[in-house]
C-alpha cells in the first residue's frame, strides 16, 4: 500500500521526482551528517549527487576531490568557501 501511495504521489506530483541540487564548486557544508560515503561507486561528484538526490532525508551533499569521501548531511548549518571541495543543496 505504501508503494502505491508513493507511485501516486510521484505521479501526481512530478516535481518531487525530478529533485535539483545546487552544486557549488570550491565550498564545504557543515550540518549535522547522516552518512559518509567511501566506496568507489561515489568516488565522483556525480556518483555522490545521484545518492543525494535519491535520499529524501538528505538536504545535501559534499565531495572531497583528494580523499574521494562523499559526506551526506541531513541539515544544512553553513556553507563555507574551501578548495578541493565540491558541495549541492537541495
Amino acid at each position: 500500500m505504501k508503494k502505491l501511495l508513493l507511485a501516486l504521489s510521484l505521479v501526481t506530483f512530478p516535481s518531487l521526482a525530478t529533485a535539483e541540487l545546487a552544486i557549488q564548486n570550491g565550498y564545504a557544508i557543515q550540518g549535522k551528517i547522516f552518512a559518509v560515503k567511501t566506496a568507489k561507486k561515489y568516488s565522483s561528484v556525480d556518483g555522490c549527487s545521484r545518492i543525494a538526490l535519491a535520499k529524501s532525508n538528505v538536504a545535501g551533499f559534499t565531495f572531497e576531490s583528494s580523499t574521494q569521501k562523499c559526506t551526506l548531511y541531513k541539515k544544512v548549518r553553513n556553507i563555507k568557501a574551501k578548495t578541493g571541495f565540491v558541495s549541492g543543496t537541495k
